[in-house]
């Protein structure tokens, strides 16, 4: 089991990002998504984490910001060296976790078209962190429609139709679990 999911729709999009990733990775990938477990479950944050779940408007916004704000820390705690599209699948893993802890205090149901709107907006929000030291962004265009095309399809979630950007940031709990980090 690579998270703590327990909705089998979620443990499943988990597993395919995980399946995904090149064998070479495979110890990087699970380094970071312990790290980043280790943050988000907490008991030092567990009140936090409880208190932001019972006030979540937005899960799927929550998720993807607070993915984005964990997986950027671990990777400057890395020194920049770990791969942005490693990081990006990372990132989508958080925000499923997140989105299991909203289903488990019962303030939703996951559906199919829910996993495919995280999986699209952490994907926008985590892309535009990977700059280089110019500003210029990272990953090629081409590059950045593949990643997202590629975790479409790990997830087995078809991109939702009409989906809007990333909305700014409204303190999910990954977020805030990074502010005290």
């Amino acid at each position: 089991m690579l998270g703590n999911a327990s909705n089998p729709m979620l443990a499943q999009a988990e597993q395919g990002i995980q399946a995904k990733i090149p064998q070479a990775k495979q110890a990087d990938f699970q380094k970071v998504i312990q790290a980043g477990l280790t943050i988000m479950y907490s008991p030092k944050l567990e009140q936090q984490r409880n208190a932001n779940l019972a006030n979540s408007k937005d899960p799927i916004s929550d998720a993807s910001q607070g993915a984005s704000r964990l997986v950027m820390n671990l990777y400057q705690q890395s020194g920049k060296k770990l791969t942005p599209d490693l990081m990006i699948s990372a990132s989508v893993i958080f925000a499923l976790e997140y989105l299991d802890l909203v289903a488990k205090a019962g303030k939703v149901q996951i559906t199919p078209d829910m996993i495919a709107q995280a999986t699209q907006k952490t994907v926008e929000a985590v892309l535009p962190l990977f700059k280089a030291p110019d500003g210029s962004q990272v990953l090629s265009t081409d590059k950045i429609q593949q990643i997202g095309a590629q975790l479409q399809s790990q997830t087995g979630q078809g991109a939702p139709q009409g989906a809007a950007p990333a909305a700014a940031p409204s303190g999910g709990i990954i977020s805030n679990a990074m502010q005290g980090a």
